[in-house]
């Protein structure tokens, strides 16, 4: 190697890594990053504890808007008080059943067996549910001789081991055993609690009394004065009192009384209260559902987004430790074990970003930032960034200074969240580092790509890169230096080349349909498995460098749907997230069989911001979510969570002549139906599943359906017309997190058709034997008649066959006849020509001899010899002796006619007036000669034969048409 090689080949490498080095610099600063990132939001996933809410309303359960009470049975089936009566819930279908007096219900509980107890006005008892499904309010105001004893409402129903505590204004019942006890208020008893194993009542002008339930005697436990007279609602385990004008009353080892009061300023009051986890919500007359923190001792306050009612009449945990909040008009369902946290619903979210402990979203009104130090993020924690208003595309992290990519311009938000626009540019979709210079950056733009620098801690725009002016929305750094992909929603894809200085650039390639792409629309490009993939119509396409054509990326493709636009493809850890069409989904990326995740993500179809769809995942577990309702945290941890779910059949109906009939929903036997029944009917619902809206259920009935449905929200399946048969109904229920339960099934029975009966088998036996011996003797009756008719058959067949054979013999003979006379026609017309010819040869020898003795007289006129006149009348002499005259015409007609003697009878038959002549031609005719022959043995011309013909044609009233030969023949015949 000659040494201007080896300094080009140094000079070559000193380049080449250079650019590693930097390319690995920006890799890993863009890590740490990430890793910050992360972190920064880790405190975002602690601090984000909304519940998703699901809003009832009268459209749903048709009926009074305001409820009183609430419990559940073991089931999850719900029960809800209200001023309509008892509305029954069991995730899909809505129950109601009054009281006798069609009173409000104030009060639910449900004790230690699981019976439902409920309180209305002047009645109390419990709700039964019988076999067939149906509840019914049972009252217990006659069993327990309480049918003369007005007490008005029941307010409260409490349950402390077996006991059941009933409570009025006017008094307490004590139900045990099924023995009433009752305890009249020196007042009016206005509240009732269960602290620590022990139950207390509240009087509502001397104190709360504490209740000794085994002697049913009261004791005095704190006077009104120690909380100001005021109404307690709720006291904690270490005896803190909640009164209803947000006072909160603590007292302390040496008797004193600590008070804290929860609304500065505030006219509000609180009306229910629960404890749950670790927290106490407070249901509020006119703030809605607020929460209490406890830290140093002091409680902290925070407001439950999205909750559409203000008023909380009451709150009640379920069995699944979610919440229902019983409003003045209507119920919130909140969802605690729900994946999807709604952060944020006051905008369009296109981006979010964790920075000096600020949340901010990027929206289409602008930016929206929330401090950390919020002990929870929703919505009412947000403020706007006044400074900028309007649609914000992104957020960008620029050696530690954030940035907002917006559609006025770049902006920078400092600590204090102060913000300066950085240049005078407009149209900024984002800024990503260029790998090839250190702090430097691409601002792209609707129209082109422009360049940032940080000066000494100061940041500068310097100069728009000329030369490429489209928009650079979807832009990647390619594996070349200097060198970025930029694709265009409806151009296709450039491959751009800036010059080392950034000042223009020096290569445009520009690639569509025609360079292998299936369409120049809708192309996004990123980055997966160090791949550069490009997502289209028709599923994920890379670039072959070789060819210079776009090919299927068929290792992506195997795992998506290539018939859906992938419109984002985003790998962060071991998943890689995807948006096709509209829905979000995501696979472990180094998975042997990858199979896509979606159904946690269903409530965010339809939703997605279309070519700006946010999707953040800041852990392994967790992953943001932003669309135009808003910005969602999900939990993918409590999808894979094991929830214990069930499906319920709740009820079964069947119509028979034009009648509906109830069936028991469980039965130790098989229920039988009726062979001519109609259709039957099965209701279900899956009530201790959350978020029951958005559950769905599959079906099947073994003995007809060979497979399961489709996954549907129907809670209900109608079959008609079954046949006869066993039949087993089964049916599951599925939630949003794809979590499935088992099967409640159903046996039944279609009974057979009268004729299908076992009676009517044994009547069939019966009949068949029957049948069969008569049968049986009938057929050998027929067998021997059938014998002897066999054997006249065959004596009959037998002469048949005789005959047949001497008519064959016959038939034999008659065809050797036929062949001899037609052997013999065959004969007479070969002599008939024979005899013709001969014929012919005489008339010639005539013509001879008279043209010879013309000849001699010619010769004896010239010859003057006496002896040759001599010698010549001695030769006329000689020929007259031997003259041929007509006679051999005679012998012709003789012989003629005694071959053809039916031709010529049959002739004379016709015209008996024939002459001998037209007998002689009609004999030549026959034979089939000519004209030309037949004239000289006729001794006349060829035009006398004509006129001839023509005269015994008219002789025998033949037409012109017609001719003498087949007229013969047919005579013949």
């Amino acid at each position: 190697m000659n040494s201007l090689n080896i300094y080009f080949f140094k000079q070559l490498n000193s380049k080449l890594l250079v650019r590693v080095l930097l390319f690995f610099v920006f890799i890993l600063n863009f890590n740490v990053l990430f890793s910050q990132e992360n972190s920064d939001f880790s405190t975002l996933i602690n601090q984000a504890q909304n519940p998703s809410i699901q809003h009832y309303t009268q459209q749903d359960f048709d009926a009074d808007a305001q409820f009183w009470s609430v419990t559940e049975d073991e089931r999850g089936v719900m029960y809800f008080g209200n001023n309509d009566g008892i509305l029954i819930y069991d995730g899909s279908t809505w129950k109601k059943i009054k009281l006798p007096n069609s009173s409000s219900v104030r009060s639910l509980a449900k004790d230690q067996e699981g019976t439902i107890y409920a309180g209305g006005y002047n009645d109390l008892g419990k709700i039964i549910r019988d076999d067939f499904g149906n509840y019914q309010f049972k009252s217990l105001k006659d069993t327990l001789q309480l049918a003369n004893v007005s007490f008005e409402n029941i307010w409260q129903i409490n349950v402390l081991d077996d006991n059941v505590i009933f409570r009025s204004f006017k008094k307490l019942f004590l139900l045990k055993n099924g023995n009433i006890t009752q305890i009249p208020s020196r007042n009016s008893f206005i509240e009732s609690f269960i602290v620590n194993g022990r139950y207390f009542v509240q009087d509502a002008n001397e104190g709360i009394y504490e209740v000794n339930l085994k002697t049913s005697q009261i004791k005095k436990f704190i006077d009104a004065s120690a909380f100001n007279n005021e109404s307690v609602i709720y006291i904690s385990y270490d005896f803190e009192f909640f009164t209803n004008t947000g006072k909160i009353f603590r007292k302390k080892g040496n008797g004193s009384i600590v008070t804290q009061s929860l609304f500065s300023n505030s006219n509000d009051q609180i009306i229910s209260a629960l404890k749950y986890r670790d927290q106490i919500l407070l249901g509020t007359l006119s703030q809605g559902l607020i929460i209490l923190s406890k830290k140093n001792n002091q409680f902290r306050i925070n407001a439950i987004d999205n909750l559409k009612g203000q008023t909380v009449l009451n709150l009640f945990q379920t069995q699944k430790d979610n919440v229902w909040a019983l409003l003045d008009n209507g119920l919130e369902f909140l969802n605690y074990n729900s994946p999807r946290i709604t952060l944020f619903n006051l905008a369009s979210v296109y981006d979010a970003q964790v920075s000096n402990q600020n949340f901010l979203i990027a929206t289409n009104k602008g930016v929206y930032y929330s401090s950390l130090a919020n002990n929870t993020i929703n919505s009412k924690n947000f403020d706007k960034l006044n400074s900028i208003q309007g649609q914000a595309w992104s957020f960008s992290v620029l050696n530690k200074d954030l940035f907002v990519n917006h559609d006025k311009g770049l902006y920078k938000i400092n600590k204090d969240l102060a913000v300066t626009r950085i240049g005078n540019i407009d149209g900024i979709w984002k800024t990503i580092p260029l790998k090839e210079k250190e702090n430097t950056y691409l601002i792209c733009t609707y129209s082109g790509i422009y360049t940032l620098e940080q000066q000494n801690k100061d940041w500068k725009i310097i100069n728009k890169i000329e030369g490429f002016d489209e928009s650079s929305r979807d832009i990647l750094p390619s594996n070349e230096a200097y060198t970025y992909w930029v694709c265009h929603g409806y151009k296709g894809v450039y491959k751009i080349t800036f010059s080392e200085d950034l000042d223009r650039t020096i290569a445009i390639d520009h690639y569509t349909d025609k360079n292998g792409l299936p369409s120049p629309f809708n192309i996004n490009v990123f980055k997966w498995k160090n791949e550069i993939v490009f997502s289209t119509n028709k599923g994920a396409y890379i670039f072959n460098d070789e060819t210079k054509k776009f090919e299927p990326f068929n290792k992506l493709n195997n795992i998506i749907d290539t018939e859906r636009n992938p419109r984002k493809i985003l790998q962060k850890g071991d998943k890689t997230w995807i948006v096709q069409d509209d829905e979000l989904g995501y696979f472990e990326t180094n998975s042997k069989n990858p199979l896509i995740e979606k159904d946690i993500f269903l409530q965010t179809k339809g939703t997605f911001n279309r070519g700006m769809e946010s999707i953040i995942p800041i852990s392994n577990n967790n992953v943001l979510v932003g669309t135009h309702t808003g910005l969602y945290l999900y939990n993918l941890q409590k999808q894979k969570e094991l929830v214990d779910i069930s499906t319920d059949i709740t009820g079964i109906s069947y119509s028979h002549q034009n009648e509906t009939y109830l069936l028991p929903i469980s039965s130790d036997s098989i229920v039988e139906l009726p062979n001519n029944f109609n259709s039957i009917k099965f209701s279900f619902a899956a009530p201790n599943m959350p978020n029951n809206l958005n559950n769905t259920f599959s079906y099947q009935l073994e003995g007809i359906d060979n497979s399961w449905s489709n996954w549907q929200k129907l809670s209900f399946k109608e079959y008609s017309l079954l046949k006869p048969g066993s039949y087993t109904f089964k049916v599951r229920s599925k939630n949003v997190l794809g979590n499935q339960s088992k099967p409640a099934e159903f046996n039944f029975y279609v009974q057979p058709k009268w004729y299908e009966t076992n009676s009517a088998m044994v009547i069939y036996v019966i009949l068949f034997i029957g049948l069969f011996i008569l049968s049986w003797h009938l057929v050998k009756r027929k067998i021997t008649r059938e014998k002897e008719k066999s054997i006249l058959k065959e004596q009959r067949t037998n002469k048949l066959l005789q005959l047949e054979i001497d008519q064959l013999k016959l038939q034999k003979d008659k065809e050797k006849i036929e062949k001899d006379k037609e052997h013999l026609e065959q004969d007479i017309l070969l002599k008939s020509k024979e005899l013709a010819n001969y014929t012919m040869l005489l008339v010639n020898k005539k013509n001879f001899f008279s043209t010879l003795q013309e000849d001699l007289k010619e010769l004896k006129n010239i010859v003057k010899s006496k002896q040759s006149n001599q010698k010549i009348l001695e030769i006329f002499k000689k020929m007259h002796q031997n003259k041929i005259d007509e006679e051999y015409l005679a012998v012709f007609d003789s012989n003629f006619e005694n071959v053809h003697q039916d031709f010529f009878r049959n002739l004379k038959n016709v015209v008996p007036n024939l002459t001998k002549k037209e007998l002689r031609l009609s004999a030549f005719i026959k034979m089939g000669l000519s004209n030309k022959d037949i004239a000289p043995l006729l001794g006349i011309s060829v035009r006398g034969v004509e006129t001839a013909r023509y005269r015994f044609r008219k002789k025998l009233n033949l037409d012109h048409d017609d001719k003498l030969v087949e007229f013969f023949e047919s005579l013949s015949n």
